[in-house]
């Protein structure tokens, strides 16, 4: 690694998380990447000001937490703190691709670095080809980059994170050379084999686009037996959450997976809106209990079939994998 970096661990990005981050910092680190989340209004606010940071990057402006911001407007406006935080002499990095990018733009003194596969984007992505195992080769920053990782929203992160870079020096070669060798790490798209059977577990958290993005990169993922949804709900989404969760279920059902498994209260809806699909999945059901859906599944599932593990972090889907361990009697094996 050209510098000593320390990054934030775990969901440590909260008004306790980022100073415990900040104080864990050894003497000799020289670039200090925080991640800062919020629920509210003022809170990432407070955070920038703890860590006074000189890059921000915001990588999306989606619907999360619309229960506490409202619309996503409001969400725009919780995003913007950490730009108004920045000093004029530091770097914004927002995504070219968002309908935001004027609001956020407007928000900050620091000059600005887009990245998207928008034509303007100061950090284009251009994808030249498909891998075998569903990732991308790309021309980024003048730079071919390629990745196993299915999903084109990875190709976003990639951007974001090589536009950053960009701001310390780094330069497109030492970018590309950092992604040859990216993992994903705990519960944010790692894939398992258990028993022949394959888990994308990406149940750290969840929100309507990083549903749908990883329902694509699902899709595009190379697969021999049939393909499985197990979604949780979707919290935090106010009194659009049914409606959120209809609209979701709309793409599950039209998706062209084999099975589709809700968990929680809000779930339901996705399974009634996919189950009036013309291209409805052969299996259908709805859970309350973590251990019954554990027994359906384990019953159905097949050698070589595929499974997408997903919902908001207070859902615990992980416990889905652990269910199909100890069912099974076996225990995973990471294959990327």
């Amino acid at each position: 690694a050209k510098y000593r970096v320390l990054e934030t661990r775990g969901n440590f990005n909260n008004h306790i998380g980022v100073p415990l981050t900040i104080l864990s910092m050894e003497e000799n680190a020289e670039v200090l990447v925080v991640e800062m989340g919020a629920n509210h209004e003022r809170e990432i606010e407070l955070l920038a000001s703890i860590a006074r940071p000189e890059i921000g990057v915001i990588t999306n402006i989606g619907p999360g937490h619309l229960e506490y911001f409202g619309s996503l407007e409001g969400v725009a406006r919780a995003k913007s703190e950490l730009l108004r935080a920045l000093p004029s002499g530091g770097r914004a990095v927002l995504p070219a691709d968002s309908e935001f990018l004027e609001t956020l733009t407007g928000s900050t003194e620091a000059g600005v670095v887009t990245f998207g596969f928008s034509e303007g984007a100061d950090w284009r992505i251009e994808i030249t080809g498909k891998s075998d195992t569903g990732g991308y080769s790309f021309e980024l920053g003048g730079a071919d980059m390629e990745t196993g990782i299915p999903g084109r929203y990875h190709l976003l992160n990639i951007a974001a994170s090589a536009a950053a870079a960009s701001c310390i020096g780094l330069d497109p070669g030492e970018v590309a050379e950092a992604v040859r060798r990216f993992r994903p790490v705990d519960k944010r798209g790692i894939t398992y084999r258990v028993d022949d059977i394959v888990f994308v577990n990406d149940s750290y958290n969840s929100n309507p686009l990083s549903l749908r993005s990883s329902i694509e990169g699902f899709m595009e993922m190379p697969v021999s037996g049939r393909r499985w949804l197990v979604l949780g709900d979707m919290l935090e989404l106010g009194e659009a959450s049914e409606e959120l969760h209809r609209q979701l279920g709309e793409i599950c059902g039209r998706a062209g997976v084999y099975g589709l498994i809700t968990m929680g209260e809000q779930t339901v809806f996705i399974s009634r809106e996919a189950a009036g699909s013309s291209k409805a999945p052969e299996k259908i059901s709805h859970f309350v209990n973590m251990d019954k859906l554990c027994h359906f599944l384990n019953r159905f599932l097949e050698s070589g079939d595929a499974v997408l593990v997903k919902g908001s972090r207070n859902m615990g889907m992980w416990r889905v994998i652990d269910g199909i361990e100890k069912l099974r009697e076996t225990s995973r094996e990471r294959v990327s």
